[in-house]
C-alpha cells in the first residue's frame, strides 16, 4: 500500500495531484478508514499503481504508432 505523498514521489509530483486526480476518479484507491469515523486513511494498493501505468505507457504507444 502506498500513502498519497508515497505515490507523489513515485510519479515526481504533489501529493495534491494525486488528490486531484483521485477525486476525479482517475486513480483507483482504498480508504482504510472506512466506516470508522476519523478523517480517511486514503491508499493506493501497489498492484493497481502498477496497472494504471502500464494502461498509460499503452495509451502512449498506441499514439504513437498513429
Amino acid at each position: 500500500m502506498l500513502t498519497r505523498r508515497e505515490l507523489a514521489q513515485r510519479w515526481r509530483t504533489t501529493p495534491r495531484t494525486i488528490d486531484r486526480r483521485r477525486v476525479m476518479g482517475l486513480l483507483p484507491w482504498i480508504d482504510l478508514a472506512q466506516g470508522r469515523g476519523g478523517r480517511p486513511q486514503i491508499r493506493f494498493r501497489l498492484q493497481d499503481i502498477e496497472a494504471f501505468e502500464r494502461q498509460a505507457l499503452q495509451k502512449i504507444d498506441d499514439k504513437d504508432d498513429q
